[in-house]
Parts: structure tokens; sequence; C-alpha cells
């Protein structure tokens, strides 16, 4: 054998070593890299339900208020309808009494020109 091709030889082997060093390292990297992006997506994920949380107690919080608002302006439409139709009604009565009035009146006065003329 040739001196050149043995120590080509040995230069070749010499790096194998090496490139299976630098692959196990790129391993342990690529594993350190997916852990710490796995613990930064669990960490964005923890923010993300705590925002939710947040914004849905934030949201319960305007729906109570909202459905008292609403609940307060129904209860004034109501005494608004209540009051009209009590007035209504008083309006009403008024009415019927003043025709029952004038239709006593007017029955007086049928009366009153119907009797005979001499009495």
């Amino acid at each position: 054998m040739d001196p050149m091709s043995v120590a080509s030889e040995l230069s070749t082997l010499g790096l194998v070593p090496f490139l299976v060093y630098g692959y196990i390292m790129a391993g342990k990297r690529q594993d350190l890299m997916e852990e710490k992006m796995d613990a930064q997506r669990k960490e964005a994920d923890a923010r993300f339900e705590m925002m939710t949380k947040g914004w849905q107690k934030q949201l319960d919080g305007m729906m109570d208020k909202h459905e008292g608002k609403e609940s307060e302006i129904r209860d004034r439409w109501m005494r608004v309808v209540e009051k009209v139709e009590g007035e209504k009604k008083e309006q009403v009565d008024k009415m019927t009494e003043e025709l029952k009035s004038l239709s006593n009146r007017v029955e007086d006065v049928i009366r009153f020109i119907s009797r005979p003329a001499g009495r």
C-alpha cells in the first residue's frame, strides 16, 4: 500500500467521528429548541386562556349591566302604560257619567215637551 492512500484513509476515518459528533450535537440542539418552543407555546396558551377568562368576565359583567338597564326600562315603560290606561279608564268613566247625565236631561226635556198642555 501506498503511504498516501493510507493517509487519506486515516484522514477520512478521522472525519467520521467528527461528523457523528456534529450530528449528535445538532440533534441535542434541536431537542433543546423543541423544548423551548413547547415551553413558550404552553406559556402563550396559558396567557391566552387568562385573557379569554378576563374577556369572558368583562362580557358577563356587561351583559348583567345591560339586562339590569333593560329591566329598568321595561318597568318604567309598564308604569307609563299602566298610567295611560288608568287615565283612559277615568276619561271613559267620566264620559259615561256625562252621557248618562245628558241622557237624563234629554228624557226630562222629552217628558216636559210631551206632557199635555194644561197640566
